[in-house]
């Protein structure tokens, strides 16, 4: 129980710093002594997560820095950050019945693609129940850098190329503000596809490649002031 009331006092305190790190803050644990609550409703205890699903406490506007996670693109799509409060133990695969392990565990500082999950208020503080398959990925030390990310599953960060703004002869090159490259370096992957047996698949890319990827593929974000695209490995078209 010690365990369990450490862990909701942690995210219910946490912020950002300048230099990103997630940095716990102290507070008063009215929360806690109040007892716990979904949506208005008393609860005789903590809430579980079941199956898959992981419960996500979100974090908020301002506890973003402008050295760290950054979120562009329109507001539907916008990638968001948070910290499991919750995850349930996995998915059981319907044709072998093996376990499909939950990818996340309580404390991860996680990346959301977007809002696609089911937003509840749970002890005075939003939240969310997500598929753990639609996280991007973990921030190892809650440190919103590009070195400290680790994309989930089949998932790779690339950092995106610069747009030519001109051809190799040297002739202007007229851009569009909707024109974004396609191509870029893979800076980070996964740990690789699960199989039906639950089984780890290597990923056909590494650290290092340069990558061309689908138009509409993945979900844009700024690290460190520089642009990244999370995209699965199977939406890259070639590499070299």
């Amino acid at each position: 129980m010690s365990s369990l009331i450490f862990a909701v006092s942690l995210v219910s305190g946490y912020q950002l710093s300048a230099s990103g790190p997630l940095v716990m803050q102290t507070r008063a644990s009215h929360q806690l002594m109040a007892g716990y609550r979904l949506n208005n409703y008393e609860l005789p205890g903590p809430l579980c997560a079941l199956n898959n699903q992981a419960l996500i406490k979100l974090s908020k506007a301002d506890d973003r820095t402008a050295g760290g996670l950054f979120v562009a693109s329109e507001e539907s799509s916008k990638p968001r950050e948070g910290v499991v409060v919750a995850a349930g133990p996995g998915r059981t695969h319907p044709e072998t019945g093996k376990l499909m392990a939950n990818c996340v565990q309580e404390g991860d500082y996680v990346l959301l693609a977007d809002f696609t999950g089911e937003k509840v208020e749970y002890c005075g503080e939003s939240h969310m129940f997500i598929n753990a398959d639609e996280i991007l990925g973990v921030f190892d030390g809650g440190v919103p850098k590009a070195e400290a990310f680790k994309p989930m599953r089949d998932r790779a960060l690339v950092e995106v190329a610069e747009i030519a703004t001109e051809t190799a002869s040297g002739i202007a090159l007229a851009v569009g503000d909707e024109e974004q490259p396609t191509l870029g370096q893979v800076v980070k992957i996964g740990d690789g596809r699960l199989t039906s047996m639950g089984d780890l698949q290597p990923l056909p890319i590494s650290i290092g490649d340069h990558v061309l990827y689908g138009k509409f593929s993945g979900t844009d974000t700024t690290l460190e002031g520089k642009k990244y695209k999370i995209v699965f490995a199977s939406d890259c078209l070639g590499k070299w």
